[in-house]
């Protein structure tokens, strides 16, 4: 899988050297500027939704062991 990874950055490298080199350093950025953000927008919303299923999950786990005749 670390394989996989490496060789997926390494050609995003090659594709943002590509596109720096064929349109010029401020439509690269125009171009990634927005995917980069919209890709740090979906990070943290999935790390949250992680964060808050282990908390739901941890209250839940005692919630079981409760007993109430």
């Amino acid at each position: 899988m670390k394989a996989i990874r490496r060789f997926g950055f390494v050609l995003f490298v090659l594709l943002v050297g590509i596109i720096i080199g064929y349109f010029g350093v401020l439509t690269a950025v125009l171009i990634f500027c927005p995917l980069t953000m919209l890709w740090f927008m979906l990070w943290d919303e999935k790390k949250f939704r992680q964060a808050e299923r282990k908390r739901n999950r941890h209250y839940y786990d005692h919630d079981i062991y409760r007993y109430e005749p």
